[in-house]
């Protein structure tokens, strides 16, 4: 065996060259490190134990042959941290902020983590974009039990109250949770209806998790509503740059109106200014509130808001 210098350069060079020769043949692999083949074996048995003491086998590393081929799993604490810029780091808090009621406090210790792992240089600019984030109207705490009811399939009971109508009470097998325009929906089959029904969350009251089990249909995915579909006198036309116009022909399909220069334009219902500037808003400059006059005013002063100006 040679000296340790040349032992370590040997081991720093197997981790990444099995990582991406996946299935190497351990002749090959001792071929490239010039050493013999007991000598490379017992290379591989070492880092084996690399790890915290008491140095388990395969706590960080998981090198192993397998039919003569060597192959290795990289442990996620060996990755360096990602460099999230200020945007994408309150780009993930907020959406981290609609599963609050969900996660509870590990959501707060996610989020402290992903703050510490911020260069410095741009940790003060994600501080100022996050106390900006305002996500609490659009997650009620009652996303937290049908979360779990949904993730554990078990069936709810809740009062449901239609306009002008008392609540009745609903036994429901939970498949799906969505938002559309500013408001959170319910999606599953309901025992009183004996159909799939769309419950609004802020129409439910007293809900309770049952200890009844279902079994989730293939088809039990909610059909998201288009909001093209939903058009009145308050109708706001939208135009989305080339980059944009992909995914809103694919979101929208033939209510996507193809423009000249590659772009598409669209009329979706006015009568929420909050989800009309908050959805023109999330697509970063790609998309332009044509008219009317009021709607285009309310979203640059939300874009002028969320900078600070």
């Amino acid at each position: 065996m040679s000296n340790v210098h040349e032992r370590l350069r040997r081991l720093l060079f197997l981790v990444p060259y099995v990582s991406k020769n996946p299935g190497v043949t351990v002749e090959a692999l001792a071929r490239a490190l010039n050493v013999s083949r007991e000598d490379l074996l017992e290379e591989l048995d070492l880092l084996t134990c690399v790890g915290r003491p008491p140095f388990n086998p395969d706590d960080y590393i998981d090198i192993y042959v397998d039919n003569d081929r060597v192959y290795v799993d990289l442990d996620q604490r060996l990755f360096a941290p990602p460099r999230l810029t200020a945007g994408e780091a309150a780009a993930l808090a907020a959406s981290a902020e609609l599963l609050r009621p969900a996660a509870g406090d590990a959501l707060q210790s996610a989020l402290q983590k992903l703050e510490r792992v911020l260069p410095p240089h741009v940790r003060e600019r994600y501080r100022e974009m996050y106390r900006k984030i305002d996500a609490s109207a659009e997650a009620p705490q009652a996303l937290g039990p049908l979360t779990r009811a949904i993730l554990e399939r078990r069936e709810v009971t809740f009062g449901y109250a239609s306009p002008g109508r008392p609540a009745e009470p609903r036994q429901v097998r939970p498949y799906e949770l969505l938002s559309h325009r500013g408001q959170w929906y319910l999606q599953g089959f309901c025992h009183t209806r004996q159909d799939s029904r769309l419950f609004r969350l802020d129409r439910m009251e007293d809900i309770v998790i049952t200890d009844t089990p279902f079994v989730l249909p293939p088809d039990a995915r909610a059909d998201v509503p288009n909001p093209a579909r939903s058009r009145s006198e308050d109708s706001v036309r939208v135009r989305f740059s080339p980059v944009a116009a992909p995914y809103v022909k694919e979101r929208f399909g033939q209510d996507a109106r193809p423009l000249a220069d590659g772009g598409v334009e669209v009329l979706v219902a006015g009568d929420s200014e909050r989800w009309l500037t908050q959805w023109v808003l999330s697509f970063g400059g790609e998309a332009e509130v044509v008219e009317p006059v009021s709607a285009r005013a309310a979203v640059a002063r939300a874009a002028r808001a969320s900078i600070g100006l």
